[in-house]
């Protein structure tokens, strides 16, 4: 009697097949997980990029020669600065006379640091340029 071809997998060949599943599975998988750590990066540096424009929009706005140094809360941020002199207080020319008007002027930079929640302190370094009313417009000097 002569046997017949039996129909189907082999041992072997389902074995062979079983080793390409797993071998192309746990490459889609590295891939997949180098993805999901991008975008966790990407996530961090967007939370990084908002409280640092955060800061920024706060500083922008600050007068060293009034506030030299301080501490702000910024919704869940926390804004710490020391500024220090850069350039003498000078007054401030008028455009159209050429005398002095009535406030003076200072450079200043500004180094803060951002405090928030699941970051880490953020460093910010600017120049900014302080005034004060240090006379009257009618020449006097201011109180």
């Amino acid at each position: 009697m002569k046997r017949g071809r039996q129909a189907g997998f082999t041992l072997l060949e389902a074995v062979v097949a079983l080793t390409l599943l797993a071998v192309v599975g746990s490459a889609l998988l590295a891939w997949l997980g180098t993805g999901f750590r991008s975008l966790e990066r990407m996530n961090e540096v967007q939370r990084r990029i908002d409280a640092t424009r955060t800061g920024l929009a706060f500083l922008e706005g600050l007068n060293p020669m009034l506030q030299p140094s301080g501490s702000a809360a910024l919704g869940s941020y926390r804004l710490d600065w020391e500024s220090r002199l850069l350039a003498a207080p000078r007054p401030v020319v008028s455009r159209y006379s050429g005398h002095p008007g009535p406030f003076d002027s200072a450079l200043y930079r500004v180094q803060a640091t951002l405090f928030g929640e699941d970051l880490p302190p953020l460093p910010l370094s600017l120049e900014l340029a302080g005034y004060r009313m240090a006379r009257l417009p009618d020449g006097g000097d201011a109180p």
